[in-house]
């Protein structure tokens, strides 16, 4: 088994897989663009590297986790980039949320020096990246996939081969359209609720006991009861994915109607200064539209 990782990219999402594949026995080698955001994943082991190509040199896998375009093409490209340092070999593996062009031209690049690619993205949050617990969807060559499993299988709970290059992105978008407009019709329906005097507590329980039950609401629902807005998947995030959502289906000229109007949501949250809280945090714009908080 090959136990040489690299992971680009230390937020929430690639410390947490970092930190499940040191406890599995794999050596980790880590680059970020910002060191003091790695610090959590080198104290947990990880070895610290200066540049990206540095961090993949001699790696087995590398696996990138990136907020967006330009932190994808900054440690792609260039002399110190993963693609200008790839070897034979090499599988390279982006677990990011990116449109599907990009995973068709990474795949290219890196065929030229032998190494291969994987577009990879995850649904799950800090909770699944820390417990190996996250869902995967991929795209590429089905016998890169394959020998890919044996790392995929440690940091996710499942795992699907989606198709060729861009597939495993197209598909991530495909999810956050339905996980995004979910946790925006759960915030309004629940200050509907609330305003209309009822125990917002007692409706979610009906709501799990219902046909329509699902962890995201129980677990936004909670959030939102609680006030608890500790993040886990950042509203600014959310706002930069639903971004993508409304470019990759303009490519395909297919409408999203609910997808642009959560996006506007989104971006009116962000404008109101909520974008460093959870995606649940979203709730305070329709209490203000509604002139009603949950729970008065």
């Amino acid at each position: 088994m090959e136990k040489r990782i690299a992971i680009i990219g230390t937020g929430i999402m690639g410390t947490g897989m970092g930190k499940t594949l040191l406890s599995s026995g794999f050596e980790v080698k880590c680059y970020n663009r910002t060191k003091d955001n790695a610090a959590d994943l080198i104290a947990a082991g990880a070895e610290y590297c200066n540049t990206p190509a540095a961090a993949a040199k001699g790696a087995d896998f590398i696996i990138s986790m990136l907020w967006d375009k330009s932190a994808f093409d900054s440690v792609m490209n260039g002399a110190d980039g993963l693609i200008e340092n790839a070897c034979s070999g090499q599988i390279y593996i982006d677990m990011s949320t990116q449109l599907p062009e990009a995973g068709v031209s990474a795949a290219e690049a890196f065929r030229k020096n032998g190494a291969d690619f994987l577009d990879a993205p995850v649904h799950g949050t800090k909770g699944e990246a820390n417990s190996g617990g996250l869902w995967i969807m991929a795209g590429g060559e089905k016998a890169v996939y394959d020998r890919a499993v044996q790392v995929l299988s440690v940091v996710g709970e499942t795992y699907h081969y989606m198709g060729g290059h861009g597939k495993g992105y197209a598909t991530k978008l495909c999810g956050n359209h339905l996980v995004s407009t979910i946790v925006a019709a759960l915030c309004e329906s629940m200050v509907l609720a609330s305003k209309a005097g009822l125990d917002p507590k007692e409706v979610l329980k009906v709501w799990m006991e219902s046909d329509f039950r699902s962890p995201v609401v129980e677990g936004v629902g909670n959030s939102i009861i609680s006030r608890d807005f500790d993040v886990s998947f950042h509203l600014r995030t959310m706002v930069k994915d639903t971004e993508l959502i409304r470019n990759f289906s303009e490519s395909l000229s297919v409408p999203v109607l609910l997808s642009n109007i959560v996006h506007e949501v989104n971006k009116i949250g962000l404008n109101m200064g909520y974008g460093e809280e959870n995606a649940s945090a979203v709730v305070k714009v329709f209490e203000t539209m509604a002139g009603s908080k949950i729970g008065d």
